[in-house]
């Protein structure tokens, strides 16, 4: 079964417990039939973590292709123990069903049960 990544379009939306992938892209291309976008990137994106021996200062890297990204979003989450993953999408198309699913609704503030 593909993961699921609760996500947001809204930049300013923040998760406190979670590590934040953010994907976008520079340029979008006009193609008969419809848009599409250039490139896809990601930045991870992770609050202050403090803790006995395991602090991490916040922080962010990337740019990266969004495999590299959610792949690294998961090793800092089980080094730092952050309770999940959440995507920040600058455009909900920008999501490729091949890296797992998004939510039905989006929102990132409230942890999925």
């Amino acid at each position: 079964m593909a993961r699921a990544y609760q996500w947001t379009e809204d930049e300013d939306e923040i998760a406190l417990d979670a590590v934040t992938v953010g994907i976008s892209s520079d340029t979008r291309i006009l193609k008969v039939g419809g848009l599409q976008f250039g490139q896809r990137q990601a930045q991870v994106y992770w609050p202050e973590k403090p803790g006995a021996g395991t602090s991490l200062a916040a922080g962010v890297e990337g740019p990266m292709s969004v495999e590299a990204g959610l792949k690294r979003a998961d090793e800092l989450c089980h080094r730092y123990g952050f309770a999940r993953v959440v995507l920040y999408l600058q455009h909900r198309e920008l999501w490729d069903d091949r890296w797992g699913r998004l939510t039905e609704a989006a929102g990132v503030s409230e942890r999925m049960e």
